[in-house]
């Protein structure tokens, strides 16, 4: 593997990335681990223009079916704690389809080998009911531990694979 050498003066991989960025990298880490982890069979796309809240169309080769998927992305967690990160869904942009989700991804750019740590895939017409509702949005704060046991428990991938087997098993 290829190291990249500091730059003195330089602040840590990824750590100027504004939102937008990691918006982008992290919908780009989702749709390629999507494709690898399900050998090919799923083909995540792009719309033109996300501002309907659709990030990524996910298509099953096998069988012709298809998931729309608004994905967030976080890469460290809220101030003061060390494992509850925070996804916001816009009210404007949010659709109950039914066969509609959110991807909630925790994803390391920090390192030469991005990743996504954890994965939450939340229905989006369970959305409303789990979230808290602020003003404009829809706010969720799940944990990324393996030892926890919030509401958003049940929603959680341990790997990208996971979220394959939930999508295929719709």
């Amino acid at each position: 593997m290829v190291s990249i050498p500091e730059i003195p003066g330089t602040t840590p991989m990824g750590s100027n990335l504004s939102e937008t960025a990691v918006g982008a990298v992290g919908e780009a880490l989702v749709a390629a681990r999507l494709a690898i982890s399900s050998a090919g069979r799923l083909m995540p796309f792009a719309p033109i223009a996300d501002d309907g809240g659709l990030d990524l169309l996910v298509h099953d080769r096998l069988t012709g079916r298809s998931w729309p998927l608004q994905v967030k992305c976080r890469t460290k967690t809220i101030a003061g704690s060390k494992s509850i990160l925070q996804f916001q869904v816009r009210k404007a942009t949010f659709n109950a389809w039914p066969n509609a989700f959110l991807l909630a991804a925790f994803i390391d750019i920090h390192t030469e080998v991005l990743s996504v740590r954890r994965a939450w895939l939340v229905p989006m017409r369970a959305l409303p009911a789990i979230a808290k509702s602020q003003e404009k949005n829809y706010v969720i704060r799940p944990s990324w531990s393996d030892n926890s046991c919030d509401k958003y428990t049940q929603y959680r991938c341990t790997t990208m694979g996971d979220v394959v087997q939930r999508l295929l098993a719709q």
